[in-house]
C-alpha cells in the first residue's frame, strides 16, 4: 500500500464528514450540468492525467505506482473539463464510458516495461518495421479504479487528495496534429476550511464531480464548493 503524507489523509477532506453538504454541492452541480453548455457551464478542455497524492486508503503497491505515480490517465480522448456558471467550480459534464454496467478506462502502456526500440533501428539507423506495421510499444496494463480510490462512500468511489490536472485544450488533439498536444496543469490547493480537492465517481452511472479545495490555473484562483 501507499504510504500515507502529512498531505495524504482523510481530514485534509470533508466528503465524509459533510452528507448535507455534498448533497446540495452535486445538487448544485447536475442543475448545472442539465443547463448545458454555455449555459451552466463553460468546457475548456479535456482532461488527459488526473495526478493524486499518497494516501492511506489507496490499495496499489508500491511497485505498480513506480515511475508514474498514482493517477486516472486517458492517452487518447479523455473526459471534457468545464467551468460552472456562475461559481466557476470545475465540473466533469459527461458521463464516463461503461463496459458491462462499469466505468472502463482505458487500458495504459506499463511504465515499468517500456519498449525500448520501437521502431526496431538497427545500428545503422534504419528501420526493420514491415510496410505498414505500427511501432512497438509496451505491454499494456489496466487501470484499476477500485485500487486507486481512497474509499468508497454512498455510490462514489473517492480519490483523494488531488494533486495536478493536466489538460488539453479544446482543437489540440484533432488540429494541431504534428505538433503535439499543448498540456496545461491545474493544480490543487488547500481551501480555506482546510479541505483538498478530490474526485467522487459513481463506478455504475459514471457520473463523476470534484470537490473540496481550491484550485490554480495560473490565471485566478476559485474557491472549489
Amino acid at each position: 500500500m501507499l504510504a500515507g503524507t502529512e498531505h495524504g489523509i482523510s481530514k485534509a477532506n470533508i466528503v465524509i464528514g459533510a452528507a448535507k453538504d455534498l448533497d446540495f454541492s452535486l445538487k448544485i452541480k447536475r442543475e448545472r450540468t442539465r443547463a448545458g453548455s454555455g449555459i451552466g457551464y463553460e468546457v475548456f478542455g479535456m482532461i488527459e492525467t488526473i495526478y493524486f497524492e499518497p494516501d492511506d486508503g489507496c490499495q496499489m503497491d508500491l511497485e505498480d505506482a513506480e515511475g508514474v505515480g498514482r493517477r486516472l490517465y486517458w492517452p487518447n480522448g479523455g473526459p471534457s473539463i468545464a467551468r460552472s456558471k456562475p461559481e466557476g467550480d470545475l465540473l466533469i459534464p459527461s458521463i464516463l464510458p461503461r463496459r458491462n454496467g462499469y466505468v472502463a478506462m482505458p487500458d495504459v502502456p506499463d511504465a515499468k516495461r517500456p519498449e525500448k526500440n520501437p521502431y526496431l533501428v538497427d545500428c545503422h539507423g534504419q528501420s526493420h518495421l514491415a510496410p505498414g506495421e505500427a511501432p512497438r510499444e509496451a505491454p499494456m496494463r489496466k487501470q484499476a479504479i477500485e485500487k486507486i480510490a481512497s474509499k468508497k462512500f454512498r455510490n462514489f468511489l473517492i480519490f483523494q487528495p488531488i494533486l495536478q490536472i493536466i489538460w488539453i485544450r479544446l482543437g489540440g488533439a484533432a488540429q494541431w496534429g504534428s505538433l503535439g498536444n499543448v498540456r496545461h496543469p491545474i493544480s490543487s490547493l488547500t481551501g480555506f476550511d482546510g479541505t483538498k480537492m478530490s474526485l467522487l465517481m459513481d463506478p455504475c452511472t459514471g457520473e463523476c464531480f470534484f470537490k473540496g479545495g481550491r484550485y490554480d490555473m495560473g490565471d485566478r484562483m476559485i474557491l472549489e464548493g
